[in-house]
């Protein structure tokens, strides 16, 4: 799924890797590839998250996903603390 993308980005010396950052968004499976192929080249990446959002407000937390922080796991809501994460946070 990232093949195109892991050899462009295998192409690429240290100086043009550090102007790079990984855009990503669609299917959870489609993330996280998204996400491995960023740790492996070690660029940033932003992963746009899609859950089912009952009220959209952040009311109902229906739409919460894990994400990783400094103090430890934490819930947050994708329809009012993203929908776009770090990948990094969540993957």
């Amino acid at each position: 799924m990232t093949e195109l993308a892991a050899e462009w980005l295998g192409s690429l010396g240290d100086k043009e890797l550090a102007e790079v950052e990984i855009f990503s968004c669609g299917p959870t499976p489609m993330l996280k590839a998204s996400a491995a192929l960023a740790r492996r080249f070690r660029v940033p990446c932003q992963v746009s998250l899609e859950e089912f959002m009952a009220c959209g407000v952040g009311g109902c937390a229906g739409c919460t996903v894990q994400v990783a922080t400094a103090e430890g796991p934490a819930m947050k809501r994708v329809c009012v603390d993203g929908p776009v994460f770090d990948a990094y946070t969540v993957f």
